[in-house]
């Protein structure tokens, strides 16, 4: 269930509204009658172990020496001003 509130009474309520929301109700809260915010329960985003196996042979590791040519060329092009930092 949805329950819009307006901001004064968001204010006064503050504390009953969070249990609200942590009981899994949302709460709209508006200004002058128009929608400015939603408060809804925080859900921990679970980290999925990502597969890059379909990669395997369409791209290849970057070596040291490649890195340190590649950084090179970054510091050059700051100190010559190729690029704007």
């Amino acid at each position: 269930m949805v329950k819009q509130v307006n901001m004064h009474e968001a204010k006064t309520n503050f504390s009953k509204l969070a249990q609200q929301v942590e009981a899994g109700e949302e709460v709209l809260i508006a200004r002058d009658g128009k929608v400015i915010m939603k408060l809804s329960k925080f859900e921990e985003e679970l980290s999925v172990p990502r597969d890059f196996s379909s990669l395997k042979g369409l791209v290849s590791p970057i070596s040291d020496e490649e890195w340190d040519r590649m950084d090179q060329e970054f510091l050059d092009s700051i100190e010559y001003g190729e690029l704007d930092v």
